[in-house]
Parts: C-alpha cells; structure tokens; sequence
C-alpha cells in the first residue's frame, strides 16, 4: 500500500486572495503527480520547462524513540518533490488517502 495523497486537518492554511484582498481558508491537499501548492493560491515556479510535482509520500510509521532523551517523536509524512526537496508534515495534522 501507498500513500497516494494528504489533506490537513481543520482549516489547513489561508492566503490572501488577490481579486478580493481578504484571507481564504483552505485545507492543504497533497497528491502524488499533482503541482505543489505555495501557500499562496498559486503553485511553485517552474524548473526549467518543469513544473514542481509530489512524486512520493512516504510515512514513518512507528514512533521514534531518542532513548538518551527519553524523548518519544511523533510521526511524521515526508513528502517528496521534483525539485528534489522533502517536505515534512506532521502526522497528526493530516489525514492520508491510500491505495494499492
């Protein structure tokens, strides 16, 4: 199974639409091959004639223990992009769709 898409928890995040001037609320969605979302009603820049695509979500799945600390870190979903960064999500802020 695969993760093939994230969407937040609650309002998820707001940007300031431009026609209006006033914030939207929006929940963020994340799907694999979909363009990546600026936080701003837009989408990402283009790399050369490219555009920014999710090309894998990944989960880490168990929690991770830090036993020097006896910190216990919650889990998280790294997303990754085109461009070659990885963004990291928390898991309890966001509700996964998977598939086959």
């Amino acid at each position: 199974m695969t993760i093939v898409s994230l969407q937040s928890v609650g309002l998820g995040t707001f940007y300031v639409e431009r026609e209006i001037n006033e914030p939207v609320y929006a929940p963020y969605y994340i799907a694999v091959g979909a363009m990546v979302d600026d936080l701003r009603g837009g989408y990402e820049g283009v790399i050369g004639g490219d555009k920014i695509t999710v090309t894998e979500i990944t989960h880490l799945s168990d929690y991770i223990t830090n036993k020097e600390a006896n910190d216990i870190l919650p889990d998280y979903y790294k997303v990754h992009t085109s461009d070659g960064h990885i963004r990291v999500l928390p898991a309890d802020k966001y509700i996964a769709e998977w598939s086959e």
